[in-house]
């Protein structure tokens, strides 16, 4: 009896409950994750952003929330002594960039506008304009006129020479087999997109567990050992394994944190 309470006053001198506020321009915030590092102990803000939670020296909290900027508080001497913190958090904002609006003091005269215009517009020969050479009475859209203009400006070269079948053959079937290759490709492409995918969908769980620790989901989520790898069956549908793949970690412990509170409900019900 006398060892543990040598051990229970140990423990209890290391460890002080201290109460914090969290707030963003004067207003509390709730739902906010507050994660002690060292000790992986976690809690959750109320609606008036108040929370308690276990610490001592040089321990580090973790402040996340999915609209917030993370942040990270060093609990020092000064902490334990008021055993109070305010913490005030900022919001993400997405900002546009910048925008630059140019006049050209246009009048309306397109004559006038291209000539006041520098180095924008294409300098024309003043011959370019002068039509007074063309007899426009005579007609000039003939019936091979009319197929020059159905044509693109490669098709000299890719034309076969009159008379050659394979030539024409080649001519027609070369663009359909180039659209059957991309497709070929793409698909291919979108197969081995899948793999990969299916893969980091049966690995990513396990990478998870090993990095946060058993003592992570038993000790702070509360989740018995034997229930660990169902519970991250039940959290993919929450997106963790693409947050996990771009590095969003605080993010999936967020997602943890609050599916393991629904998964223990379930759990009961059963």
């Amino acid at each position: 009896m006398f060892f543990f309470a040598v051990l229970q006053f140990h423990a209890q001198a290391n460890d002080i409950e201290i109460t914090g506020k969290i707030s963003n321009d004067s207003l509390s915030v709730e739902n906010i994750h507050i994660i002690n590092k060292n000790s992986n102990k976690a809690t959750v803000s109320n609606q008036y952003g108040e929370f308690k939670i276990p610490v001592k020296v040089n321990d580090t909290l973790i402040f996340s929330g999915i609209q917030f900027y993370y942040t990270e508080i060093l609990i020092t001497q000064q902490f334990i002594k008021s055993k109070k913190i305010i913490i005030k958090l900022f919001q993400k904002i997405n900002q546009l960039d910048e925008v630059e609006v140019k006049t050209n003091d246009l009048s309306g005269n397109l004559v006038n506008d291209a000539s006041n215009v520098k180095d924008s517009v294409s300098k024309v020969h003043s011959l370019a304009n002068d039509f007074s050479m063309i007899d426009f009475s005579i007609p000039v859209v003939l019936d091979i006129d009319k197929f020059s203009r159905s044509r693109t400006s490669n098709d000299d070269q890719l034309m076969p020479p009159s008379g050659d079948v394979l030539g024409l053959l080649s001519f027609i079937l070369n663009p359909l087999f180039k659209e059957v290759n991309k497709i070929g490709a793409h698909r291919r492409q979108r197969k081995n997109e899948e793999r990969v995918y299916q893969k980091n969908v049966v690995e990513t769980p396990e990478k998870i567990i090993a990095e946060l620790g058993e003592s992570f989901f038993t000790k702070t989520l509360h989740i018995p050992i034997e229930h660990i790898t169902p519970f991250m069956n039940h959290c993919k549908s929450k997106g963790i394994i693409d947050l996990y793949i771009k590095n969003r970690k605080i993010e999936v412990i967020d997602i943890l944190i609050k599916e393991s509170i629904t998964y223990r409900k379930l759990e009961k019900q059963d």
